[in-house]
């Protein structure tokens, strides 16, 4: 322990000593000096702070260059220690603005680095949260299949527009948006999720007209109960009603269960050839104001969209 309280006065001494010689070296010679700069005392003991100041900071600067040397008792790195020390004194003012500069740039690498680990941890957790929900979307999908088999659910069944289960829709989706306004993004995800899903079942089951529901109750909230019906049972005259959906849908997570939407109708053979540019245009302006996640569920749906368009090769039985 003594040996390392000695050491560590050893270096401060040859800071000290190597710094204000080697700053009184500058003031002598003009190495780093102010150009036409009067020679006075108070302008040596200047040069001799700076010096001082310099050779301090020859610790941090062997760090950056992950020199161990000031660790090294031997008398042979004691000398080279000192020859930096006197090489920073004697011209210490570039050496101050190099050191500071490095530092700062350092400082704001570490920040930036910092920045973009955030923002994939952020995306990560996003798109964690949309694999969770597209396989309870599923396993809803699943759920109502099964539930309509037993019933003997009919697709060609007349839809309904009115009576007690549009006025359930009417009232959640009234009340979607203020539901699902939290600070917190996982909350936020979780609750519209849940909202989606009930609003969702709740058309699919009463057989509900995705059509005067669009045309009366075009909330926020309706419009995503409408876009997640579709994705559930999507039939052949969803599409316009989709459309018309997609162009009034202003959140980014609306948008999202929209080109989920879109996705069922593809997979579905539902989109006929005269209408796929215009589909296209519609997922193409969805770009606006994307987040990464939209984004990419933006990519995904244009690939599904163009191999839906592929025509099947037709072979002989």
């Amino acid at each position: 322990m003594e040996n390392v309280g000695n050491h560590l006065w050893v270096l401060v001494f040859i800071m000290v000593a190597c710094g204000a010689f080697g700053g009184f070296l500058n003031y002598l010679n003009d190495f780093d000096t102010i150009e036409n700069e009067k020679k006075n005392k108070q302008i040596r003991f200047k040069y001799i702070l700076l010096g001082i100041g310099a050779a301090l900071l020859i610790p941090l600067f062997l760090n950056m260059i992950s020199s161990d040397i000031i660790r090294s008792t031997d008398h042979a790195d004691y000398l080279i220690f000192a020859g930096f020390c006197l090489v920073a004194a004697i011209f210490s003012r570039r050496f101050i603005s190099t050191i500071g500069d490095r530092i700062l740039e350092t400082a704001k690498n570490a920040e930036k680095m910092a920045m973009e680990s955030k923002q994939k941890a952020e995306t990560a957790r996003k798109e964690l949260y949309v694999t969770n929900e597209r396989i309870e979307d599923v396993k809803q999908a699943m759920d109502l299949t099964a539930s309509d088999a037993l019933q003997l659910f009919s697709a060609s069944d007349e839809e309904k527009v009115d009576g007690e289960a549009v006025q359930s829709l009417v009232t959640l989706a009234d009340s979607y948006v203020e539901k699902s306004s939290v600070p917190d993004y996982g909350e936020r995800i979780k609750i519209k999720s849940e909202l989606k899903r009930r609003m969702g079942e709740i058309i699919v089951r009463n057989n509900l007209s995705r059509e005067k529901l669009l045309r009366d109750h075009s909330s926020e909230g309706m419009l995503l109960a409408i876009a997640h019906s579709i994705q559930l049972r999507p039939k052949a005259s969803d599409l316009d009603v989709l459309n018309r959906t997609a162009a009034s849908a202003g959140q980014l997570y609306t948008k999202h269960s929209v080109l989920s939407a879109y996705d069922a109708l593809a997979r579905n053979g539902l989109i006929g050839e005269g209408k796929m540019n215009e589909v296209l245009l519609r997922v193409n302006s969805f770009r606006n104001g994307a987040d990464h996640s939209l984004l990419a569920k933006i990519g995904e749906t244009e690939r599904i969209l163009k191999l839906s368009e592929i025509p099947r090769v037709k072979t002989n039985g």
